[in-house]
């Protein structure tokens, strides 16, 4: 089997959180539209999907921001209930923008 990578971001927002900081960087909810590939519980698929990383920094690069730990992949993002109608906006306007 061709490896697939877990992720492939086609698209993403970023959304600044009303709350948090971390060493002088704001906090974002990075809204990541793209593939995701679950190696061990469905190796044979690749899913479309919306996921939600916390971000502290603007890199837009995705490979990048993970590499230089701007992207919390080990944290559970909590998504605060005044941000919520903001990242559900932008998850369904990438939703649009790579689905027509």
């Amino acid at each position: 089997m061709l490896y697939e990578p877990l992720y492939q971001e086609w698209g993403f927002k970023l959304i600044p959180s009303s709350y948090g900081e971390l060493k002088g960087q704001k906090r974002y909810y990075r809204v990541f539209y793209g593939t995701v590939h679950w190696h061990t519980a469905d190796p044979d698929n690749i899913h479309k999907a919306s996921n939600i990383f916390v971000q502290y920094g603007t890199n837009p690069n995705f490979y990048i921001a993970r590499k230089k730990g701007e992207i919390r992949e080990n944290y559970p993002c909590h998504i605060l209930d005044d941000d919520l109608p903001s990242v559900l906006a932008a998850i369904r306007e990438l939703k649009e923008q790579f689905n027509d």
